[in-house]
């Protein structure tokens, strides 16, 4: 870089060819335009942004949930980077890939979990859930379950805090109006009271039904 003193250019700015001018401190500045700039456009590339663009849309839906199932575990990333990585990673198929829902994934802990799940869409929005507790555990029979489900055409979210009681075992929720026509996927917040993470009861947030017609919303 070096310092114009021409006094044909006075203060000069903008482009010159191959130099560009500025000012800085008051003096002119000459640097070389790049010859070529970097902007890669490759298939593979564009297909990693287009992933990796979709992917960080659906995680902000639900960061906040995703923050609170890894309590500040986390201590090389943050958990968005953890989740957005596992999504671009394992929850795309095809070509040109599209985002799968079933192999969505909002954390990577394995533990007790609520198991035979089913949504079934109903009219008027309402959208039935059952589930076996799959635990004989009285404190997780009575801790209460949260859901999250996502619009498999938009991958919005919409979160459901506490709706029942893990031993229940049945609940319904109403998927948003505008969500018509559109399939719907659904994970459940549970927790595990044998395992800790930052010395707080574990909880697990995971896909368990849905991503097929039996959830388009009526």
């Amino acid at each position: 870089m070096a310092i114009v003193q021409n006094p044909i250019t006075g203060r000069s700015k903008k482009k010159f060819g191959t130099a560009v001018f500025s000012t800085q401190f008051g003096k002119n500045v000459m640097r070389t335009k790049p010859l070529e700039v970097k902007n890669p456009k490759s298939d593979e590339q564009v297909k990693q942004r287009s992933k990796f663009s979709i992917t960080v849309d659906l995680v902000r839906n639900v960061l906040p949930l995703i923050n609170e199932v890894y309590a500040g575990s986390l201590k090389k990333m943050s958990p968005f980077n953890k989740v957005t990585s596992l999504i671009v990673k394992n929850a795309f198929v095809g070509e040109p890939p599209v985002l799968d829902h079933t192999k969505v994934a909002l954390c990577d802990f394995e533990g007790s979990s609520v198991t035979n799940v089913s949504l079934l869409a109903l009219p008027n929005q309402i959208m039935e859930v059952s589930w076996d507790p799959g635990t004989n555990i009285q404190e997780e029979l009575d801790s209460d379950i949260s859901f999250v489900l996502f619009n498999c055409s938009t991958n919005k979210a919409v979160i459901y805090r506490d709706v029942a009681p893990r031993i229940d075992g049945f609940a319904t929720i109403s998927a948003p109006e505008y969500w018509v026509g559109d399939m719907s996927a659904l994970h459940i917040l549970t927790i595990d009271v044998n395992q800790k993470v930052s010395n707080k009861i574990m909880k697990l947030l995971k896909f368990k039904a849905g991503a097929d017609l039996s959830s388009v919303v009526q």
